[in-house]
């Protein structure tokens, strides 16, 4: 299995790597500079500011680098050649496990280097505010640090999980900007859908980024429910492309 994860990581490093340092580069940038617009109350209010952008567009940023591959070795033929060699579940395993610790990193990397940037690097000018409200206000104003991390954490989770979902569609479909934009056009569809239904704090990206919404309106549910819907619509997309649909993985 190692073997087959390191020759996975060599086909799909210089993307990854790449994407990788661009967020890095960027989160830190804006995180230093963005803030300067702003009334700040704590350090790493800067750090939410200047990643704001990864709640929109984390799905291209975990699937674009990796989930090509997969598509690629099926429209090639190149899995007709691999899996008569190694099993079908062994090799998509092997895969998937790179791409997701790549997707997860695709996330914490960025998102925990940019903390330690707002709060060892930046230096902005903080205001007093006795009505200041947060979620987990007292992880985040008493140990900043404990709360990015555990945030950045969570945030490379779902990413694994978005990235799963892409990972799904390179199994089975043949189209491949249905699989490089299907997690990020269905995070739009719940984002709308669920927003339409007057229940906004369940939605994914809230999940994702809390501060998305009010902090009175973050509850268990709203970390809980947005993932557990994605899960559900693997499951069944999985179901319904390979039982229903019939399609096979080694078909290009």
């Amino acid at each position: 299995m190692f073997n087959l994860m390191k020759t996975e990581w060599k086909k799909v490093r210089l993307p990854v790597l790449l994407t990788t340092l661009l967020l890095t580069a960027a989160a830190c940038s804006l995180t230093c500079t963005l803030d300067r617009s702003y009334r700040l109350w704590f350090r790493l209010d800067s750090w939410e500011i200047g990643t704001a952008f990864f709640a929109l567009l984390f799905p291209l940023f975990v699937v674009i680098p990796v989930c090509w591959n997969l598509y690629y070795e099926r429209k090639n033929h190149f899995l007709l050649y691999v899996l008569p060699r190694v099993r079908q579940k062994r090799y998509l395993t092997a895969k998937w496990t790179v791409h997701a610790l790549c997707a997860f990193s695709i996330l914490f990397i960025p998102l925990m280097l940019s903390a330690i940037a707002a709060l060892y690097v930046n230096r902005p000018v903080l205001y007093e505010n006795e009505s200041f409200s947060h979620v987990l206000m007292e992880t985040y104003t008493q140990a900043p640090l404990r709360y990015a991390f555990l945030l950045s954490l969570w945030k490379g989770i779902i990413g694994v999980l978005v990235m799963t979902f892409g990972f799904v569609l390179s199994m089975y479909v043949k189209n491949i900007f249905v699989i490089l934009t299907g997690p990020f056009i269905y995070l739009i569809l719940e984002n709308f859908i669920l927003s339409i239904l007057q229940l906004p704090e369940y939605r994914l990206v809230v999940s994702f980024e809390p501060t998305s919404i009010a902090d009175d309106a973050v509850t268990a549910g709203s970390v809980i429910v947005g993932p557990v819907l994605m899960v559900i619509v693997i499951l069944a997309s999985a179901f319904y492309l390979k039982r229903i649909k019939k399609v096979s993985v080694a078909e290009g």
